[in-house]
């Protein structure tokens, strides 16, 4: 018996040194090797993916919840105001001090929009300062921002929760990444919040290509090849889950819409220079009033926000609901109704209340106070060219891009997101050109954008110096880190 399979081993010997048995062996030493890869890609690719899954899922089940919670405080004020007008001067210091001191107490970097705090978040992602993004994104800035911005919507304030969405879904992205255990594949934690960014701009306004473009244009200063799959798995999953739970909805509808005429053309320049050039001065204003709130004492800081709060209650009372909140009853009153006059003053009051409610801190974002000013700049120019609605709906949606696009200084985050919430791709490339017009004019005007120079401000808080500054003086690029977060 031993015989023969010695026998038998010799011929098989004998086989693979011939050029044939080569040629087999060496095929069949491929397909396993092949097989082995692929078996080992797969794993490593689903292990990168579920997280991701995971994460994009939670942060569209919050942006819904935190819509419904914010619309939610937003009618409850309008039904106090109704109910007893006078109270409001009651109601907004109160919620302005009570959303102040949730922030200031428990998580200061919750305050304001959120988006400097993730541009901030993506500039700590390197190994020397990783641990600092805990301040910056975390589930207590969760918590704290979604109050702290509902008491503040409470109040009357002038603010959107698009921008805390986005902090609040990269916060959710890095807290799931924080629990995974030391043998889970290693992930770029820099493509980790930017693809919690985008998902939570998808999500919020319901709008895929502007959360794409916004973190290919205003987060990522790499190439997007890297991180493309996952910041595409994120949008889509965080914009189904929204779209499952809140239902498939246009952020403003299908407003009617006509380019025809010269004085269209003529509208869409001045729609786009005055929204623009406002916007620029908004984001000037904004950080003089910030720096000079910051270096007053508290008892002094506690003053100056009842002196906000009253500079947003008395519009109020005089004016009406125009210039309360978010601003989209007034977007789609004057979007889909015949009446699209709008008294001179209201995209000043729009302004300045803007200033108010963001400037001394709690949370808040500026996107869809940005559309509801630049839209009431454009129901103005409209009515000054005495246009019809349809072509006055056009110059209105010209300034809501125009605007946005000044004071964020994303031209083509701002064009997709009103061409995506209004579904009008006939008009893209107005959206588009007033959009452009506006950011040369806001950057001539001021070349540094508000995010920017808050994300800068943060930095410096926390005695961080940014990684480009630091290539400057070193002469090297910064590098990419790839790490995943470590646990805390």
């Amino acid at each position: 018996m031993a015989g023969l399979r010695f026998k038998f081993f010799r011929k098989v010997v004998w086989f693979k040194n011939t050029p044939l048995g080569k040629r087999l062996w060496a095929e069949l030493t491929h397909s396993y090797t092949t097989f082995v890869e692929n078996n080992s890609r797969i794993r490593n690719q689903l292990l990168r993916f579920i997280p991701f899954l995971a994460a994009s899922a939670i942060s569209g089940l919050l942006a819904v919840l935190y819509y419904k919670l914010f619309g939610f405080s937003e009618k409850i004020f309008i039904r106090i105001f109704e109910l007893e007008p006078l109270s409001i001067f009651l109601l907004t210091p109160l919620a302005f001090l009570f959303s102040w001191w949730l922030v200031d107490k428990f998580a200061p970097y919750a305050k304001g929009s959120g988006i400097p705090q993730v541009m901030a978040a993506i500039e700590l992602s390197r190994s020397d300062t990783r641990p600092l993004i805990a301040r910056l994104l975390s589930l207590k800035i969760i918590l704290i921002k979604i109050l702290s911005s509902m008491v503040k919507i409470m109040g009357g304030g002038i603010l959107g929760r698009e921008g805390p969405t986005i902090q609040i879904a990269s916060s959710i992205f890095v807290s799931v990444y924080r629990i995974l255990p030391a043998w889970w594949i290693r992930i770029s934690q820099r493509d980790i919040m930017i693809a919690g960014a985008a998902s939570g701009l998808a999500a919020a306004f319901n709008t895929p290509l502007g959360g794409i473009i916004f973190a290919i244009e205003e987060l990522s200063k790499f190439q997007v090849k890297s991180y493309k799959p996952y910041l595409f798995v994120a949008v889509i999953i965080a914009g189904l889950t929204a779209q499952g739970l809140g239902g498939s909805y246009l952020y403003l509808g299908y407003p009617k819409l006509d380019a025809i005429g010269w004085k269209v053309l003529l509208g869409v320049m001045l729609a786009a220079f005055m929204a623009g050039y406002a916007a620029a001065k908004t984001g000037r204003l904004l950080l003089q009033v910030m720096g000079w709130i910051q270096q007053k004492r508290r008892l002094h800081k506690k003053m100056i926000i009842v002196g906000c709060a009253l500079l947003v209650a008395i519009p109020i009372y005089f004016v009406g609901i125009d210039v309360v909140g978010s601003g989209k009853e007034l977007m789609d009153r004057i979007l889909f109704s015949s009446d699209k006059s709008l008294p001179w003053y209201v995209p000043i009051l729009r302004i300045s209340g803007l200033v108010a409610t963001f400037s001394f801190g709690g949370a808040g974002g500026i996107f869809a106070p940005s559309l509801s000013a630049g839209a009431s700049i454009g129901a103005l120019i409209s009515g000054l060219l005495d246009l019809g609605d349809g072509q006055a709906n056009l110059i209105i949606l010209i300034g809501m891009t125009a605007f946005l696009s000044g004071i964020t200084r994303a031209p083509f985050t701002s064009a997709i997101v009103v061409f995506e919430m209004t579904d009008r791709h006939s008009v893209i490339f107005y959206l588009m050109l007033g959009a452009v017009l506006a950011n040369s004019l806001a950057r001539y005007i001021e070349p540094i954008s508000l995010y920017e120079r808050l994300k800068e401000t943060y930095l410096t808080e926390m005695d961080v110096q940014a990684p480009a500054k630091a290539s400057k003086k070193s002469g090297k690029l910064p590098k990419n880190d790839s790490s995943v977060l470590p646990e805390s």
